[in-house]
């Protein structure tokens, strides 16, 4: 005879023999097929380990900019440590709004994340025109950290910072940056007040295309990023007046600071990655890993340098704590000089 039994829409079958006071021993079979099935049930829905598929890493900027660089070059050692492939997608637009918000609305499964660059990502909320919050995404780690650099075409007859403001304080003077509320207009704001000019400004859609502009003189004078024009300054093609770090930076040992230079003015960008918030526990702590195990990586450090890459690897807590720190100056920073109306 054959036992049928059917559990959540599963059909069993398996030969049953008749047997004596075949009534006790039918409930037995019977509760051995409900197990069983209740087993297969189990071992079929069990949760796939994360990653079973592609991951795809958003980035807001164009190809060949900065952010899209760098992150490319940690794609690699970010898929032998997360044991998938990772696929790069650029969303530019609005100065990397668009692809900010393409992040924050993402489903919060570990299958999309993004470069998450500050203050570029979050200028926007404080200027009121995102749909996102500042808590709308996951920092997980930063790749890079970055200085400014007050940049002239090469035909500029301006040499140096001073007479850089000398010029904005005689003329109207407009300047390119990478966009409004990118790091390189934030140290043009600063660099205002420290030297009492007044700039106008022409934003671009990233760093990329920002340096195309500058080095077809379509604007002679910008606020780039440094670790975008460093090259440039070397070949002689547009020259570096100033740089915002600390100290002097290695891209370009022979530029002053803002600080030597007289002008007190220091800022750094951070260029990072993050996901939407909300990501399942083990999921993100698979994530933070394999970021931190790739940014360690001997190899991929080999590759930094040869490439000349600002590193700033910083763990989940540390990026998180700068960036909190990092909007709140952009908070205050606005109160008092806001950057768009």
């Amino acid at each position: 005879k054959l036992g049928i039994c059917v559990v959540d829409g599963f059909f069993l079958a398996s030969p049953v023999k008749a047997y004596r006071g075949g009534k006790d021993m039918r409930l037995k079979t019977s509760l051995f097929f409900v197990l069983a099935a209740a087993g297969m049930l189990a071992a079929g829905g069990a949760a796939a380990e994360y990653p079973e598929r592609p991951v795809t890493l958003v980035i807001g900027y164009p190809a060949g900019g900065g952010t899209d660089i760098q992150s490319r070059a940690l794609v690699p050692y970010l898929e032998k440590y997360l044991g998938t492939s990772v696929v790069v997608e650029n969303r530019e637009g609005a100065g990397g709004l668009i692809g900010a918000t393409y992040i924050a609305n993402a489903k919060p499964d570990g299958y999309t994340i993004g470069a998450l660059n500050f203050p570029s990502m979050y200028s926007p909320i404080v200027q009121g025109n995102a749909s996102y919050k500042e808590d709308a995404f996951t920092p997980l780690a930063n790749q890079i950290g970055g200085d400014l650099a007050l940049t002239v075409n090469k035909a500029s007859p301006i040499k140096t910072a001073k007479e850089f403001a000398e010029a904005a304080k005689a003329n109207p003077v407009v300047v390119g940056v990478t966009g409004i509320g990118h790091p390189s207009q934030i140290t043009a704001l600063l660099f205002e007040d420290a030297a009492g000019v007044k700039l106008n400004f022409v934003p671009f859609n990233g760093g990329g295309p920002a340096r195309l502009a500058m080095l077809g003189n379509h604007v002679t004078l910008g606020f780039m990023n440094l670790n975008e024009v460093f090259a440039d300054n070397r070949s002689g093609a547009l020259r570096v007046l100033a740089t915002s770090g600390a100290e002097r930076s290695p891209l370009s040992p022979d530029v002053p600071t803002f600080k030597e230079a007289g002008y007190n003015v220091q800022f750094s960008l951070l260029a990072g990655f993050g996901a939407p918030k909300g990501l399942p526990a083990d999921v993100e702590a698979k994530l933070v890993d394999a970021f931190q195990k790739a940014l360690k990586d001997p190899d991929y450090l080999a590759d930094a340098k040869k490439r000349e890459l600002t590193t700033l690897p910083l763990t989940q807590a540390e990026f998180a704590e700068a960036l909190k720190k990092g909007n709140a100056n952009l908070a205050e920073l606005w109160k008092s000089k806001p950057w768009t109306k």
